[in-house]
């Protein structure tokens, strides 16, 4: 079995988050002031360690807070998994999903 770590659950996030804002990995790179090899390597798990200063630069980069980037969609917390997947939808796509929540919730209420 193998384990997944912070940093593999970091690496997928990158890049999800990357993918999602239509960013290339230069483009995010440049943006994060991270040298592109240093990039591509914490994209793809190869940099396990990543700074937090680095981090930081990435999650600003992106243009968005911790409490988004640190959202995983194969998180075992079912509330946590759909928090992160509509955080992954487009805007007009996430409010439609968001509407939807919020009319199950209040049927919930009745």
């Amino acid at each position: 079995m193998t384990m997944i770590t912070l940093g593999d659950n970091i690496a997928t996030r990158i890049k999800e988050l990357r993918q999602k804002s239509g960013m290339t990995q230069q483009e995010l790179s440049n943006k994060a002031d991270i040298d592109w090899s240093t990039f591509n390597r914490i994209e793809r798990g190869k940099n396990k360690n990543i700074q937090v200063n680095t981090l930081d630069k990435i999650i600003q980069a992106l243009e968005i807070d911790y409490p988004e980037f640190f959202t995983f969609s194969d998180s075992e917390n079912i509330k946590n998994r759909i928090i992160a997947k509509v955080m992954l939808l487009d805007d007009t796509d996430s409010d439609k999903a968001l509407q939807i929540f919020e009319a199950i919730l209040d049927w919930k209420k009745d």
